[in-house]
């Protein structure tokens, strides 16, 4: 029995290769039908640090030195992808409870909001009276800093502080108008990020950007190279090393016959249509 199951395995695995080299744009399509993919996981986590959200100026960096390294062929993206995010100033009152994060802080331990991180100050940074928020808030944003500093992206619709120093005056602030139903403006220069729309629907329109797990798109990448099918892998972000782009051109018929296929027999949790998933997550900024 462990040789004829023995023989039938290697059977099989004679078939699939048989089957592989003689139609390789129809073993990938089954493939890529059939294949079971990892759940990508959370792309733009909350944290009160804005460093750990999803960085698109770090995912086009790495678009653009992969697609380098692979030839002339994908000149044309490369060049999209640099005109893709626009960056304006607009000075602004800003509201202290709108601002979702901040640039830095000393503290190891990763808090998923400002609220959360107030729940650890030290009981003199707490906040217990409406004189002691005044007070306060012109201690974390003093007269001599303005106009402060804030960013605001568009993609997710979070803003925040550049903040010079350790946020816990900030966190005590938005702690007591939680709890208190009380709110104030700061005088700031936000400097807003969005994607141009125009080069946003070029990409999306001409270009598959497929965002999945490391090994399924390695695999998938080499099943459609077998194929002389031209597609590429394109790094991430440094923060998701595990996640790579599998990318191709729209016009030809055999790549959009493979990736609709595995687009249409699998969620959004496990392969992304990146251009599709920025087109939907956008977050306009209030130019008032």
């Amino acid at each position: 029995m462990k040789n004829s199951g023995s023989f039938f395995t290697e059977l099989e695995t004679f078939l699939n290769n048989l089957l592989q080299r003689l139609f390789p744009v129809w073993y990938a399509t089954q493939a890529a039908r059939e294949m079971e993919l990892e759940a990508l996981g959370s792309l733009n986590p909350p944290s009160f640090l804005s460093h750990r959200w999803l960085s698109l100026h770090a995912v086009v960096q790495g678009l653009q030195q992969s697609l380098q390294a692979q030839g002339s062929d994908w000149l044309e993206l490369q060049e999209l992808l640099g005109k893709l995010l626009v960056e304006k100033e607009y000075p602004r009152r800003l509201s202290v409870t709108a601002i979702d994060g901040v640039e830095q802080s000393q503290h190891d331990q990763d808090w998923p909001n400002l609220l959360a991180y107030a729940e650890q100050l030290p009981e003199e940074r707490i906040i217990e009276t409406a004189e002691d928020f005044d007070t306060r808030l012109h201690e974390a944003f003093p007269e001599a800093n303005k106009p402060h500093r804030v960013v605001y992206r568009e993609w997710d619709g979070r803003y925040y502080w550049i903040n010079p120093e350790e946020p816990d005056l900030l966190a005590a602030l938005q702690r007591y108008a939680h709890q208190h139903q009380r709110d104030t403006a700061i005088s700031a220069t936000i400097s807003v990020e969005s994607l141009n729309s125009k080069v946003l629907d070029r990409i999306r329109n001409d270009w598959w950007l497929l965002l999945l797990k490391r090994d399924s798109a390695y695999l998938l990448h080499n099943l459609m190279s077998q194929g002389n099918l031209p597609v590429a892998l394109g790094e991430f972000e440094w923060r998701r090393s595990d996640l790579v782009f599998l990318i191709g051109r729209k016009n030809n018929r055999s790549i959009n016959r493979i990736l609709l296929n595995l687009l249409n027999n699998h969620p959004s949790q496990v392969v992304l249509e990146f251009g599709r998933f920025l087109s939907r997550q956008h977050f306009p900024f209030r130019n008032q």
